[in-house]
């Protein structure tokens, strides 16, 4: 019995000395415990980094994380929480009499803490398995239910390429995708629907979080390359340097932490760096950027090899006969099911077009089933007997079949309007007005008495083109774009008999090849349009060329240091003479002479975004001019030799912002004038009293004595008081109108800035100041009364917009309303008071905008 009781008490000390042992190692062990934390959180953070790497990379590729890995990440941030709350306690004794008279109580919690939390460090362990794999592939999403571009067919053979070019995206190890076929094929559609398949992705699918597109063409142009991405990204790049355009494009793209670059219609190998897209793996961390992806398009594999695709290169072919009949079904109208007698010549035709999308579409839109067997007969025989073109890098049955839509055009005249687009340089966004004034110029069009009339009728063209998938829409404000392909063809058609055009494009590297396909006419002097890009023609045309039946010439880019007239010769007939974006500044210093031929001929001259000098030896002569443009010019002075040009029709010096003179009496000599633009240029005017010299500028009432033809006007006014005269425009007929009054170029910079988007903006009004000084004056109440579109800016002395702007029959015609800035603003109109008066005050408004109220 003794034993047992000596037993169970010597169990009882040795537990009791253990436990207390324990207990004091605590505060013995306090530093080493607190350091041993330390390490294991360590360790942990290491592992916790690598598993965070590796769950992004899933995530960039639209994987779904294992519920498993999630629930581990958040113990581990459980832990590190807990930690840093004893880290901050552990401090907080250290201060307490710097460390010197430590709280025993304390110390031994901490330690025990500290303890506790390191053997849970060592038991949160995650399975190797699913530290190297961290996701399930997250499934693809059917394609059928997201394709929704208009113009795209979800065909099968299209929807295998784009999972698979998909697939390729969602792969981290991808770094760039081809996509390859011949021209017409349907790439870039492709490609733009994949951009909008994954800006439509969200949550655990989304791929990226920045989508880019730029074509790069035959002809690189990287400062155009840098400015389509940039503008994507809502960057705005002022820099002339390449280089230095290259830097800040590449710092912003790093920015974006998942990113796809979409380089569509690639010819050659394009220098990356060049750009500025940090792409792939350098030998500094700077160069290296793991969340950008490049997807490229061309019709030569070898150059996606040369570009760093792989394995990732996928191909598009033609379409089977199936998907080509359903899209000429669908091209031409369900109008085809219901004509069984088309049915058969239908299906040969499509044979013709060999299963390639722009042939089936632009034949689909050249034909009507309401035409007839006949002539659909007529057209198949067409496509089998046209003799294809050789243009490299296109098929045969491309060119026929988009001859034949061109044949089928309505008249002459929308015809030599799509030829017009050929002029200018591959994926040019061309501005519909250019054709206005060429074709004015020319004479193109018939049965129209002013410009209005011409504008008119060329976009009602340019929507038949549209229509027949000959021309394209553009981002860009009343501009438009040519496939690539088309614009071959047309350039083609161009070059012969009875049109005789020549397009030269002289990329970078020079030799005047540009692109394949454009075609050298050879007999120039039976030439009647002539367009040089990117010509040094003291280099590139050395010999001169004869063209006594020139009509049109365009030089865009150009330069020459000699007479232009030693390049150019014998040109009698030239009706149309632009020069785009040539710095012509010295050249001008020296009075040498413009390519005017016989001055009397010359109906259009452009000299737009050009850098120009003293023009007034320039203008002397030309008599018979009608239009004359300086858009976006580099001008300091209207010479006063444009009060001579009795005939002229249309002034044009939008954006000219250092335009500061226009003198006295040149304006008001222009008695034909129909069309003023003016519009982000001279404010300048001269008050309509006092004495007149030389030194005196232009004043409103000069432009008010216009108003018997004046059709359009686009000002700028900075002190409304020279509106003071009651008859200013009132005595014409309705006119089109954008006016800004007292808007300085500070406060248009910023809020204004391509106000004027193009040459069909309807009545604008823009206000900024004293309102009740506005009302006084007659011009602005007309203004008011007619204005479409009509901002308020910074103004006062205004609470009841309806009441006090137009009291009576409220604005019939306003269709935008945008108040900005003002905080005197108390109503838009007193509905209680309006309903009796038996008019809506906005019948037809569309939107209001209203921004940056103070109260």
């Amino acid at each position: 019995m003794a034993e047992i009781c000596t037993s169970i008490a010597s169990t009882i000390v040795d537990k009791s000395v253990g436990l207390i042992w324990r207990q004091l190692s605590y505060l013995i062990y306090y530093d080493s415990d607190i350091e041993s934390l330390k390490d294991a959180l360590k360790r942990l953070d290491d592992k916790k980094n690598d598993v965070q790497r590796t769950v992004e990379a899933a995530k960039r590729n639209g994987a779904t994380i294992k519920d498993q890995v999630q629930s581990w990440l958040e113990d581990v941030r459980k832990i590190f929480h807990e930690a840093e709350e004893l880290e901050n306690k552990v401090n907080g004794q250290r201060r307490c009499l710097y460390g010197l008279c430590p709280s025993l109580k304390s110390r031994y919690s901490l330690s025990r803490k500290a303890k506790k939390i390191a053997e849970r460090v060592l038991d949160l362990k995650l399975d190797e398995e699913l530290s190297n794999n961290v996701a399930n592939p997250a499934p693809l999403q059917q394609l059928g239910s997201i394709i929704s571009s208009e113009g795209f067919k979800g065909f099968e053979s299209r929807k295998d390429v784009m999972n698979d070019v998909l697939s390729a995206l969602r792969n981290e190890k991808t770094r760039i995708i081809g996509i390859c076929g011949m021209g017409g094929v349907g790439k870039t559609t492709m490609v733009r629907e994949i951009k909008e398949i994954i800006k439509r992705l969200q949550g655990t699918n989304k791929l990226f979080d920045d989508v880019v597109m730029s074509t790069v063409s035959a002809t690189v142009n990287i400062g155009k390359i840098q400015t389509e991405i940039a503008e994507s990204l809502d960057m705005k790049l002022v820099e002339e340097s390449e280089s230095i355009r290259a830097q800040r494009l590449h710092e912003r793209i790093k920015q974006s932490k998942r990113i796809l670059i979409i380089l569509d219609d690639v010819w050659s190998e394009l220098k990356l760096q060049d750009v500025g897209i940090p792409f792939g793996v350098g030998p500094t961390t700077n160069q290296v950027h793991e969340g950008c992806k490049i997807l490229l398009t061309s019709r030569n594999e070898e150059v996606c090899k040369v570009m760093g695709c792989k394995d990732d290169i996928f191909g598009v072919q033609a379409l089977n006969k199936e998907e080509a009949w359903e899209l000429f079904r669908a091209t031409v109208g369900e109008s085809l099911d219901n004509n069984p007698d088309l049915s058969h010549v239908a299906k040969l035709i499509v044979d013709e077009c060999k299963g390639l999308p722009i042939a089936i579409i632009t034949v689909g839109k050249a034909l009507l089933p309401s035409n007839g067997k006949h002539e659909w007969n007529t057209a198949l025989q067409e496509l089998k007997n046209s003799l294809p073109e050789n243009i490299p890098g296109m098929e045969p049955e491309v060119y026929s079949c988009i001859k034949l839509s061109y044949d089928k055009l309505d008249s002459d005249e929308v015809k030599s309007c799509f030829l017009l687009c050929c002029l200018f340089p591959e994926d040019y966004d061309v501005p519909i007005e250019y054709l206005v004034r060429y074709g004015l110029g020319r004479a193109t069009f018939r049965n129209t008495n002013t410009a209005e009339d011409v504008r008119n009728k060329v976009h009602s063209f340019v929507g038949q083109l549209k229509r027949r998938y000959l021309l394209l829409d553009s981002e860009k404000e009343e501009c438009i774009k040519m496939h690539d392909i088309v614009r071959d063809v047309a350039i083609s058609i161009a070059s012969k008999d009875p049109h005789r055009f020549m397009v030269r494009s002289f990329d970078a590297e020079g030799g005047g090849g540009g692109r394949p396909g454009v075609q050298k006419v050879t007999n120039q002097e039976h030439c009647s349009a002539i367009s040089l890009i990117d010509v040094k023609l003291d280099e590139n045309i050395t010999d001169g060329l004869e063209c006594p039946k020139l009509e049109l010439l365009q030089l865009k880019n150009s330069s020459s240091s000699s007479e232009y007239s030693n390049h150019f010769k014998r040109m009698k007939e030239l009706k149309v003479l632009a020069f785009l974006e040539v710095n012509m500044s010295s050249y001008l210093a020296s009075e040498k002479s413009l390519l005017l031929g016989e001055p009397k001929y010359l109906h259009t001259l452009c000299l737009e975004d050009c850098k120009l000098g003293d023009i007034s030896h320039v203008i002397g002569g030309l008599e018979n001019l009608e239009i004359l443009s300086f858009a976006r010019s580099e001008i300091s002075k209207l010479p006063r030799e444009i009060g001579h040009l009795h005939r002229l029709r249309m002034l044009d010096t939008t954006d000219c912002e250092g335009l500061e003179e226009i003198p006295h009496g040149v304006l008001s000599k222009l008695r034909r004038l129909e069309e003023l633009y003016m519009a982000e240029s001279f404010d300048n005017w001269a008050p309509a009293t006092g004495s007149q010299d030389e030194t005196s500028m232009a004043s409103l009432d000069e432009v008010m004595s216009l108003s018997d033809h004046l059709n359009v006007l686009a000002i700028k006014i900075h002190d409304v008081q020279m509106l003071r005269n009651d008859e200013f425009l009132l005595k014409s007929q309705p006119i089109r109108f954008h006016v800004s009054i007292n808007i300085s170029w500070s406060y248009e910079k910023e809020s204004f800035k391509n106000r004027m988007p193009g040459y069909l903006f309807e009545n604008s009004l823009m206000l900024r100041g004293d309102v009740k000084e506005y009302l006084e004056i007659g011009a602005v109440r007309y203004f008011l009364k007619q204005s479409e579109d009509l901002v308020l800016f910074y103004t006062y002395n205004l609470k009841y917009v309806i009441e006090e702007l137009d009291g009576q029959g409220g604005f019939q015609h306003l269709k935008v309303l945008s108040i900005m800035c003002d905080d005197n603003i108390e109503y838009l109109m007193n509905g209680a008071d309006w309903t009796p008066r038996g008019q809506p005050a906005f019948p037809i408004l569309k939107s209001a905008t209203f921004e940056m109220f103070t109260n």
